[in-house]
């Protein structure tokens, strides 16, 4: 679908869909009522079971703006590369199918990209549940909002909670640096590596501090509510790292702070795990943190004295740490 002045729609934006019809039609409506009509919005409906697929078919015959791929189930990650590859927007955003968006979101975000030449408009949001309502989260809180700044030049933007859903995305910076989502079937966490990718590649990032997107915390079926898959994350940062690696100068700009943020990411994920399922991930984080020492990025500079110790003591004797770590966590 093209726009109606024949050019390209201004944003694409991506409904990734797996079993959500309780909760599918708010989403859509929200999107049919942005201020911004010139969208493009792709669902991408992956093997759901329930009548999620009658839903987009019911919500596509009713506005042309809707386009539906239907895929086998193969996960979260391998949808939303599919999304990329339909999409034609000047730039491109992401909406959870629980989740819904604020009628001027898009309108906002895309007025402020195109006024200020962004690569990227991120903003907070709301956490909301039909029984609680919205709540205002600031994940970034520290950063100068509507000024836009180089990730480069302010490399704490790592260090932020990696959500994909709240920002438009310029398509021209994914598709010249091949941002991709990583497709590892049933994993967790695909959005960490997307976000790596993204602040690695963005020059012109900017901030609004206005809430747009609210989040749903009431969903059960949510993949980020599962302990299992005790390694997904590490699938992650493989990626990440493997991406900043072709770029020496990307590299050489974050492979510090990368380490500092893993080390945070690990940290969670240890002190969520118990007995065996924590003692084997505590052994990769070791052996993953010494090949970073012995490679020359992990620097001492960047840690808390008692986390650099602590580390230390991973790294160089295993048992050691177990016996003081491994029952209270980190």
């Amino acid at each position: 679908m093209f726009s109606r002045n024949g050019q390209s729609p201004k944003v694409s934006v991506l409904v990734p869909v797996y079993n959500v019809e309780r909760y599918l039609p708010q989403c859509l409506d929200s999107l049919l009522a942005q201020s911004l009509k010139d969208i493009q919005i792709i669902c991408i409906n992956d093997g759901s079971t329930d009548s999620s697929p009658d839903i987009l078919r019911d919500y596509a015959a009713r506005d042309a703006r809707i386009e539906v791929i239907d895929k086998a189930n193969s996960g979260y990650g391998a949808s939303m590369n599919r999304g990329l590859q339909a999409a034609r927007g000047e730039y491109v955003g992401i909406v959870e199918s629980d989740d819904y968006a604020s009628r001027d979101m898009f309108r906002s975000m895309y007025r402020f990209a195109r006024r200020h030449d962004c690569d990227v408009v991120k903003s907070n949001y709301f956490e909301f549940s039909d029984e609680a309502g919205d709540f205002f989260q600031e994940p970034f809180a520290g950063f100068p909002y509507r000024k836009v700044f180089d990730p480069r030049c302010d490399r704490g933007i790592l260090n932020t909670i990696p959500i994909i859903w709240a920002a438009i995305y310029r398509r021209s910076l994914i598709e010249e640096n091949g941002i991709r989502f990583n497709e590892t079937p049933g994993a967790s966490y695909q959005d960490t590596s997307f976000v790596h990718q993204v602040w690695m590649s963005a020059r012109r990032v900017a901030i609004l501090k206005k809430g747009f997107l609210h989040y749903r915390v009431d969903n059960s079926g949510s993949s980020v509510k599962s302990a299992a898959k005790v390694f997904a994350v590490c699938d992650e940062y493989a990626l990440t790292e493997d991406f900043m690696a072709r770029d020496p100068q990307r590299a050489e700009a974050f492979a510090d702070t990368l380490n500092l943020v893993k080390f945070c990411t690990y940290r969670w994920n240890y002190n969520r795990l118990t007995g065996d399922a924590r003692r084997e991930f505590g052994a990769k984080m070791a052996a993953e943190f010494a090949r970073a020492r012995d490679e020359g990025t992990l620097k001492e500079g960047f840690f808390y004295p008692e986390d650099w110790h602590m580390l230390g003591v991973m790294m160089d004797d295993y048992e050691t740490f177990c016996d003081g770590y491994l029952e209270k966590g980190m």
